[in-house]
């Protein structure tokens, strides 16, 4: 009995090493092995890379996987060209400089930047990149949307532009949060065609299917399909929370002396999710939420809201929460009996969950957080507000963005 467990002890902590290495929730993904699903998206950005003078800019919301496709890139490249890759990847910041984000490009490939460090001209970017003939270069440059001086944008679209006129075998991939190409960079029209756009949506079911599925055979482990359909329902899409109840999920397993991750498994895992949840989710929750009212409906009407229905982008509209409303207070409500709710969680006194656009009786709605979603969805499973097996039948199977 004793040789028992502690047999099983060596191999619970073996098991629960593989699950942390295979899960990485609190970062992105930079190991081809570990990147699964985006097949046709990662095609496209091997063709900017392959193609000279072509070069990308990969765009979408918050925490759809939009750096870890950026990361891997030079690696799926590299079967499909005979050169030397070297690759770089800058984060931008608020206050960063276009000589800041070069330097620190050329740092990391071994490049000597010509001219003052300190002021980095186009010319002197181009220099220094044409010093470099011997290798193809990939320069990522993420977070780009949180740069505040708008001249970076302009002068990014002149150095891509350059770069495309003189064929030199660099690629820049531009990654940031946003809807479309002109929330990124400013005089994207100038070089529309040397400009990949590449919209990275959320993830459909199956590939979140595959994240996991993968996950647990790299972790030696099993899950059942009534789990997995589970943990991909409540993720909406969005694999940082895969890999969050994945993790999770398998520990409570191994916690309980298994290798196979059952629906049990998957509400401990929930649970450990809400008590260790960021600070900034759990504020902006309660925020939007909290009232000293007994039968105030926020929390319904914001469990509503991550249920409907939406379009590519993450709107919809209140017609789109009628009936999410409607099956969790448990009978038919008009548009009218929670409108109130979905303007009031657009204001800053309930911390701006949500996002209004558009004109009266045209309004569309977003959540301004999109890992808000989930994490509603599962209070609203600890709270009793909602089933589980609900989600994949009320979101096109677990997507709310359009089952795209």
């Amino acid at each position: 009995m004793v040789d028992e467990l502690l047999q099983w002890n060596e191999l619970a902590a073996e098991l629960d090493i593989r699950l942390s290495q295979t899960f990485s929730p609190a970062t992105a993904i930079d190991r081809k092995d570990f990147f699964h699903g985006r097949n046709a998206l990662m095609r496209r950005l091997i063709d900017a890379a392959n193609q000279s003078g072509q070069h990308a800019i990969v765009y979408g919301e918050r925490g759809v996987g939009k750096t870890s496709l950026a990361n891997v890139l030079s690696d799926f490249l590299q079967p499909y060209t005979s050169e030397v890759i070297a690759a770089a990847k800058v984060n931008c910041y608020r206050g960063v400089t276009y000589s800041r984000i070069w330097n620190d490009l050329f740092r990391q490939i071994d490049l000597s930047a010509k001219g003052s460090p300190d002021g980095l001209s186009l010319g002197n970017v181009i220099d220094t990149l044409r010093e470099d003939d011997s290798r193809k270069l990939i320069l990522i440059v993420d977070e780009f949307d949180r740069i505040e001086d708008p001249d970076i944008d302009t002068a990014f679209a002149e150095t891509i532009k350059v770069l495309s006129d003189f064929n030199m075998d660099t690629t820049i991939v531009l990654v940031g949060v946003a809807d479309d190409v002109d929330d990124l960079i400013a005089e994207h029209e100038s070089v529309n065609r040397c400009l990949i756009q590449i919209h990275l949506p959320r993830m459909p079911f199956d590939e979140l299917k595959e994240i996991l599925a993968a996950g647990m055979r790299n972790a030696n482990m099993e899950i059942s399909d009534e789990a997995m359909s589970q943990i991909c329902s409540v993720s909406l899409g969005l694999p940082h929370y895969v890999h969050s109840l994945g993790l999770a999920a398998g520990r409570s397993a191994i916690d309980d002396r298994r290798r196979n991750v059952e629906p049990p498994d998957v509400k401990n895992a929930m649970s450990a999710l809400i008590l260790e949840s960021q600070q900034t989710i759990l504020r902006g929750f309660e925020m939007a939420t909290d009232s000293p009212r007994r039968q105030n409906y926020y929390f319904q009407a914001l469990l509503a809201c991550a249920l409907a229905k939406t379009d590519r982008l993450g709107y919809f509209r209140a017609s789109d929460v009628r009936l999410p409303y409607s099956r969790i207070m448990g009978e038919d409500h008009p548009i009218s009996s929670f409108s109130r709710h979905l303007h009031g969680l657009c204001g800053d006194d309930r911390g701006a969950a949500l996002q209004r656009f558009g004109e009266t009786r045209n309004y569309r709605f977003r959540f301004s957080d999109p890992m808000m979603q989930p994490y509603a969805l599962m209070r609203g499973i600890e709270s009793g507000l909602l089933d589980i097996d609900e989600i994949s039948a009320m979101t096109d199977g677990g997507l709310g963005a359009g089952g795209n």
